[in-house]
């Protein structure tokens, strides 16, 4: 009777001891597990940069074709602008001022705004061409506009749109009629000649804005 007694408990403790054994490795790999799930592998700043970065490219496409953004470990919100050195000059000083506007009160507010002007090789063909198209449109209409002293700034982007900014009042009862007489004017020139090499012309939406940014034609 005793020896049967002390053969159960031998098995009872070899289980036990083997059961210990098995278990400890689950018991050192678990914090490990835990820890991992602890740290993420992007920050939340970081994410909030990505979410500047995107609203900055946004803005930017609203206007222009061929603009990219980027960051680097420097600080510096790097603005990359395709084009010839004489566009690149023309839209520098308003690129960099859509950027600013963006980033003033977000994560990049420190960063350092800097460019990389690239060459219409880079781009494809189809890109080149809109680009300078648009290019070519946003010209002509300033060309065709300056006879009206309250023209402002003129967007033309690659969704078929015009905005015209004007210094036209909303309190101005002349304002609907000096508007529609803009819009005329805009549209004989998107019929002219000179634009016979734009794409798709005649489906662009024309919007003329007052000083407090409603449309008014």
């Amino acid at each position: 009777m005793l020896q049967r007694i002390l053969i159960i408990a031998g098995i009872l403790i070899v289980g036990i001891a083997s059961f210990s054994l098995l278990n400890k490795p689950l018991e050192v790999d678990t914090p490990v597990a835990n820890k991992e799930e602890q740290e993420p592998l992007v920050t939340k700043g970081e994410l909030l940069n990505i979410s500047t970065l995107k609203r900055v490219s946004e803005k930017l496409h609203e206007k222009y074709v061929g603009v990219g953004v980027k960051t680097t470990s420097k600080k510096e919100l790097v603005l990359q602008v395709v084009g010839d050195e004489e566009y690149f000059n023309s839209v520098k000083k308003d690129i960099e001022s859509i950027a600013k506007s963006v980033i003033k009160t977000s994560t990049l507010k420190e960063y350092t705004v800097v460019f990389e002007r690239w060459e219409f090789s880079s781009i494809t063909d189809e890109n080149k061409n809109i680009h300078k198209e648009l290019h070519h449109l946003t010209s002509t209409l300033m060309e065709g506009l300056v006879v009206y002293d309250v023209i402002g700034d003129i967007n033309t982007d690659y969704q078929k749109s015009i905005t015209i900014q004007t210094s036209i009042k909303g309190s101005d009862k002349d304002a609907p009629k000096l508007a529609m007489a803009i819009e005329e004017t805009v549209n004989e020139i998107l019929h002219s000649k000179e634009l016979d090499s734009v794409s798709h012309i005649a489906s662009y939406e024309i919007k003329i804005l007052n000083t407090d940014g409603k449309v008014v034609n």
